[in-house]
């Protein structure tokens, strides 16, 4: 697999495999559970872990609800082969991981649950459900022992990683000589006011900024069930909006991005991790954010603003953002190991794992004239 996670699997990911290596007693099957396409990217880091060891397979589902079909179209653009939910069978399984929600009747083996990951009542499961999370003031104060694990942060890890990799995104993007505006764009499950007020400074900079001179690109919330959308979404595409698709790895744009804006939320509180000014639009009172970033005023020209924040930016103001974000940077994938081999009870391999930059991002794109239903992808 190449795709979006930027690794290559070594053997089958469902069925029979004849080159699993390893004792009898060692062979473990790990499964991977995506509820939804967006915050799926961190559940794929995961099965980068277990891919590289020749005694673990691998294999993907989609959580059963309304987003199961994106997540198994996510899956197979990464080359993965997903098993339908009916087909999984509890003796098959050694550890379950799980993305965004916890299923309802998981397989009875251990389950880890990734951070972010929707509370769920696991009390009555037979085996062990350990929670995890970025950061210690993450964790609940009350937790049991052993359920509730800081393992760190994906996203954080793997950004910092492609930092260098900045040039090579923004060509693959196609905005080298442009600026790149990077806008956080609410799914359609969010509230009407938000949605509508992000849309709302979208049409704003699409109206003012120079599209020989600026690239706006929409980037979908991660942690939404469903992709942004609505009734504007056709039109500002036609406009010249890019939009990455959730299949896409959102985190190679805001590498490329010049400016970050939106709410409060993923995108841009793990934007400040790249150095680029960050706008906020409409924040709630009290977010942490919102005192350390910059705000985009209604009544001051875009372009102006732009300007203004890439002159008087400096990292340090966000520094507070940055070490909330997670309490173990850049060891995410060695804790998340060593938490899956405890609960597989296998030796862990004798490396040290680190996190890869993500791969090359893509673009939806639409022409003047040109039916939203054949968009090009790519730069």
């Amino acid at each position: 697999m190449t795709g979006m996670t930027g690794f290559v699997w070594r053997r089958a990911l469902s069925g029979f495999d004849p080159g699993w290596w390893g004792r009898l007693g060692d062979r473990r099957t790990v499964l991977v559970v995506v509820g939804s396409p967006v915050p799926g990217q961190p559940a794929l880091d995961v099965a980068r872990l277990a891919g590289t060891d020749p005694r673990l397979r691998v294999l993907f589902a989609a959580a059963p609800g309304p987003s199961s079909a994106a997540v198994e179209v996510m899956l197979r653009d990464a080359g993965a082969a997903p098993l339908r939910w009916s087909e999984l069978a509890d003796g098959d399984v050694g550890l379950v991981v799980t993305a965004h929600r916890i299923p309802p009747r998981p397989p009875g083996a251990p389950l880890i649950a990734l951070p972010g990951t929707i509370p769920a009542a696991v009390a009555h499961r037979p085996a062990p459900t350990v929670f995890t999370y970025a950061h210690h003031l993450d964790r609940p104060p009350d937790a049991r022992p052993g359920g509730a694990v800081v393992v760190g942060d994906s996203d954080h890890d793997r950004l910092v990683a492609s930092l260098p990799l900045r040039d090579f995104y923004r060509r693959a993007l196609g905005v080298a000589g442009r600026g790149l505006v990077a806008v956080a764009l609410p799914a359609a499950g969010t509230g009407p006011c938000t949605r509508c007020r992000s849309l709302d400074v979208v049409r704003r900079l699409l109206a003012e900024l120079p599209p020989d001179l600026y690239q706006v690109l929409a980037l979908p919330e991660p942690g939404a069930d469903r992709c942004p959308g609505g009734p504007g979404l056709a039109g500002l595409l036609r406009d010249g909006l890019g939009l990455m698709p959730p299949e896409a790895d959102w985190r190679a744009a805001l590498v490329a991005a010049d400016w970050i804006l939106g709410p409060p939320g993923p995108v841009t509180r793990l934007g400040t991790l790249t150095g680029a000014p960050v706008l906020v639009t409409g924040p709630p009172a009290g977010d942490a954010l919102r005192l350390c970033a910059v705000r985009l005023a209604a009544h001051r020209p875009v372009r102006s603003q732009l300007a203004e924040a890439a002159a008087r930016w400096r990292p340090e103001r966000v520094r507070p953002v940055v070490e909330r974000i997670t309490s173990e940077p850049g060891r995410f994938d060695r804790n998340m190991r060593s938490l899956m081999y405890g609960l597989l009870r296998l030796p862990q391999p004798a490396t040290i794992p680190v996190a890869d930059p993500v791969s090359p991002p893509f673009r939806i794109g639409c022409r003047d004239g040109e039916p939203l239903c054949a968009v090009p992808q790519g730069g």
